[in-house]
């Protein structure tokens, strides 16, 4: 009885948005030759059990030579990135340890690639930043459509807050996700969220994130513009480590209220991470950032 060549995969696991080892959000990132079924990105995605999977793989031009293709001098390359169950659109900070991959772990001989997705081509770069080395930026959309709404109380219920000042609430209906100010970070860090009474309920507008956040440093030793934390139990992940996407609408948020466009931010989940922003023009934001690998292997499918 024939069987099925075995295939290996290699991979890394990375840390992203990560100021030590462990922290930040992760992600893994496998190398592929080749495009893979749907079915076999799922079960590959469903085996590491991650907020996010994903898959690269280099772009040639079909100009290029066969014996000059390889992974360190490809500019362009496929990225996918899937869920435990489903594919995405768009991931920052699994798009960060892609690129920190194809940086220190691939050793690319470029500083600058180009990640082309289903939300359209991301151009990133390995840059020094502040003084540091090689941080790596991302430029990504972000929504600028939002409305001041008063927020469903039971949501409020939910969420944990009761007593706690809100300077502020803002929707973003394109993205099914409001942005909450609380006073201080005391309160913020202390929310403990009612998650399965939050699925279940139905609200007055769609959600598939909250966002929670204010002003300053949780860190006496480093200088926040601001910090936060984001629940998103509706999309099966309970607390976001760090939302890089998230991060973007944070910014804007903070814009008017900061007078400033370029933000050094911290989200308090129990693993930490934190991130650079800098809003551009045409809504558009600069992530920076650096990842950390903790693992490195072979899958076989």
């Amino acid at each position: 009885m024939s069987s099925s060549p075995i295939q290996t995969l290699p991979f890394f696991q990375v840390d992203a948005f990560a100021p030590k080892p462990f922290s930040g959000n992760p992600a893994a990132v496998f190398l592929c030759d080749e495009t893979l079924t749907n079915e076999q990105y799922l079960n590959i995605a469903g085996e590491m059990y991650l907020p996010e999977t994903t898959f690269l793989r280099p772009l040639y031009d079909e100009n290029i030579r066969e014996e000059d293709k390889n992974w360190q001098t490809a500019s362009l390359f496929e990225v996918r990135w899937f869920m435990i169950k489903e594919e995405t659109n768009l991931c920052g900070h699994a798009t960060l340890a892609a690129a920190h991959v194809v940086f220190e772990e691939i050793k690319s001989i470029h500083s600058k690639v180009t990640f082309r997705t289903r939300s359209g081509d991301l151009l990133i770069k390995k840059e020094d930043f502040e003084g540091e080395k090689d941080f790596i930026k991302m430029q990504f959309p972000v929504e600028k459509s939002f409305e001041s709404k008063e927020i469903d109380t039971d949501l409020l219920k939910y969420l944990g807050i009761s007593k706690q000042k809100i300077n502020s609430t803002i929707y973003y209906p394109q993205k099914q996700t409001w942005i909450l100010e609380l006073e201080n970070r005391e309160e913020l860090e202390s929310l403990e969220p009612n998650f399965e009474a939050l699925v279940q309920h139905k609200y007055q507008f769609p959600v598939k994130k909250v966002g929670v956040t204010t002003k300053g440093s949780t860190d006496k030793t480093k200088n926040y513009d601001f910090t936060s934390r984001c629940f998103c139990p509706w999309i099966g992940i309970n607390e976001d480590a760090l939302s890089a996407v998230s991060h973007g609408l944070f910014a804007k948020y903070w814009q008017t209220k900061l007078h400033k466009s370029d933000f050094f931010a911290y989200q308090a989940s129990a693993r930490g991470g934190e991130i650079h922003l800098q809003l551009l023009e045409e809504n558009q934001v600069l992530l920076i950032g650096k990842g950390i690998t903790t693992l490195e292997g072979n899958a076989r499918i």
